[in-house]
């Protein structure tokens, strides 16, 4: 078997796919990049760093040995490829929606919700440092209205090249074309001096070698076997491994001393750690991130990236590891009066790092600025910001902006990016599961407003917990739902969940609750009245309950959970769902795939 290591031009290789020469074979997955990873290889490939080989199978002149398609959004030439691609598939189509035509790319975001988005560059953003700046690539909907986290503020869509002269960017679909070039010199016409010196530093710094971008290629002759291609194929196709921040620093730090030992220091910080259940899931990489946000912070320019931390001393962690753990204990305390006691409950461990991290830098918070603290951790949780692989930046300007919002909570210090930003859809009541940080989020802030548990009368608090054995269980049975025409989008929605203790739950035995509230109650001891109080802290009507009413129930508790969101967030949500249409609405279950 032999092979050859071409390299071709980003231009040759889309042209090669437009002409049918460079095809997939059939057993080929479908595109399947998120919002997020294809963001990621766009900053590379505009940085110039290498995006890997793609590995292509010869098949000029060749018997068919594989059937094949084009290349996700490439004409259907009818034409027999030349080329097959085996690995890269991903990556090429990314590049090739995205760089040229209208730019749009059908995707999903990291919910799996199903979005189209376009690419632009801030070319100011874009030349402010040594290296392209991640947030200075940002996405917009099929609307031109910027939906990147990340992404600056614009009065109106980018949808005309005036508008985008206008905003100082430019669609990444025309960097490589002379549209291009046309805008950019539109914007030097009408720009002033320290405006212009950044257009002409990002036509040399990016358009240029963009131009001149190679994407190398492993061809394998035609000669290579079926069985061959099936093995290079799954060899391809497996990940590699990347050393993680702390065999890097581990190896840096011993430089600096060679008594020091990074892991029998990470050892001690371990033990702590796992005093809190809550924090199980912060891992070395999660605690050395928040201690670079801390460090850089007090620095002045915040930072939670990987090169941020690779930028860390041994001194920095001498002088900060043990106060940013210190961070990571009040933020365990913080969760516990949400009644957030372990690491399942956690709706974003993400976001438990830029908030060890204030909370390191603010230390004890006044009441005031708890509210506001309170305030940033629900619209994370309820926007759902804190789950996309661009937290880095966002626990960067968080942190700062925060730290900020809570030092003088009577100051005019305005809202920080997060809370202004952050929404919530009435519709994604209906959508969310199990998995979901919203999900986890209703469930805790139910019991952090006083639910009680219904056979006890006992809140779901720190004395409390470990024997209640708290679940978010349902309160009208599915089947129960099924058998009296409920729509399965209500009996599995979070309308249907409240936290419940194990030896509460247990009676229930999938009894609807006009039949098992009888029985809950005789075992609680309690009189109507009382109990029916239980009851009401749970964000429900009781007389519904006890009426088995899950139609009226559903209404009526949907908009006291909206009403709980709207005030956890401190702003108003978007009331777009309709009765009688369950699955629609912009964040209803048919938005989603699957």
């Amino acid at each position: 078997m032999a092979f050859t290591t071409p390299s071709y031009s980003l231009t040759d290789l889309f042209a090669r796919v437009d002409r049918g020469e460079l095809q997939l074979p059939d057993f080929q997955r479908s595109f399947a990049w998120d919002i997020d990873r294809i963001h990621s290889l766009l900053v590379t490939v505009l940085r110039g760093y290498p995006i890997g080989a793609l590995l292509a199978l010869d098949t000029r002149n060749e018997p068919v040995r594989f059937g094949s398609r084009p290349i996700l959004g490439a004409p259907a030439t009818g034409e027999a490829p030349g080329l097959l691609l085996l690995d890269g598939q991903q990556r090429l189509t990314t590049v090739y929606r995205c760089f040229q035509g209208t730019g749009l790319v059908d995707t999903v975001d990291f919910r799996s919700k199903r979005i189209t988005r376009r690419f632009f560059v801030d070319v100011v953003r874009a030349v402010a440092g040594d290296v392209l700046p991640e947030d200075a690539v940002f996405a917009v909907d099929e609307h031109g209205k910027v939906t990147s986290h990340f992404g600056p503020s614009l009065e109106q869509p980018l949808t005309t090249p005036e508008a985008e002269a206008a905003a100082g960017c430019v669609p990444v679909d025309s960097l490589l074309g002379q549209a291009g070039a046309d805008l950019l010199f539109d914007m030097a016409a009408s720009a002033d001096a320290p405006i212009r010196e950044a257009i002409k530093t990002f036509h040399h710094s990016v358009v240029a070698p963009l131009a001149a971008y190679d994407v190398p290629v492993i061809r394998l002759s035609r000669e290579t076997a079926r069985a061959g291609v099936g093995s290079i194929f799954a060899q391809a196709n497996s990940a590699g491994l990347q050393m993680d921040v702390f065999e890097l620093l581990t190896a840096v730090w011993r430089t600096e001393d060679p008594d020091f030992s990074l892991t029998s220091e990470y050892t001690r910080i371990e033990e702590h750690l796992a005093r809190h259940p809550v924090l199980g899931g912060v891992d070395h990489t999660a605690f050395f991130t928040a201690l670079s946000l801390y460090v850089t912070s007090r620095r002045g320019r915040t930072g939670g990236q990987r090169e941020d931390i690779l930028t860390l001393t041994l001194e920095d962690w001498r002088v900060s590891a043990d106060v940013i753990l210190a961070g990571f204990d009040r933020a365990a305390a913080f969760l516990a009066e949400r009644r957030m006691f372990t690491a399942q409950q956690v709706p974003f461990t993400a976001q438990l790092i830029p908030l060890a991290a204030i909370l390191a830098l603010v230390g004890d918070p006044s009441p005031d600025a708890t509210d506001r603290l309170n305030r940033w951790f629900w619209c994370g949780i309820f926007g759902e910001l804190y789950g996309t692989s661009a937290v880095d930046l966002r626990s960067s300007r968080d942190v700062a902006e925060v730290t900020a919002w809570l030092t003088d909570p009577g100051s005019d210090v305005p809202e920080p990016h997060t809370v202004k930003t952050s929404s919530f859809s009435e519709s994604r009541l209906l959508s969310v599961r199990e998995s979901s940080a919203v999900w986890q989020g209703i469930y805790s802030l139910l019991m952090a407003r006083g639910a009680r548990d219904w056979r006890t009368g006992l809140p779901f608090d720190a004395e409390n917990v470990a024997d209640l054995g708290p679940r978010f269980e349902p309160i009208f049975p599915r089947d129960w739902c099924q058998a009296h025409g409920i729509d399965a989008e209500w009996a599995d929605s979070v309308l249907n969940r409240t936290p419940m203790g194990k030896r509460t739950e247990v009676v229930l035995q999938g009894y609807d609750p006009t039949r098992y509230l009888i029985r809950v109650q005789a075992k609680s001891l309690m009189e109507d009245d009382e109990f029916d109080e239980v009851l009401a802290t749970h964000e429900l009507d009781a007389e519904l309950l006890h009426a088995s009413d899950a139609a009226a129930f559903f209404a009526d508790r949907r908009e006291r959970f909206i009403g709980m969101v709207e005030y956890a967030m401190g702003h108003p949500a978007e009331r777009d769902l309709d009765a009688a249409n369950v699955r629609g609405g912009a964040e209803g279950p048919n938005a989603f795939v699957g």
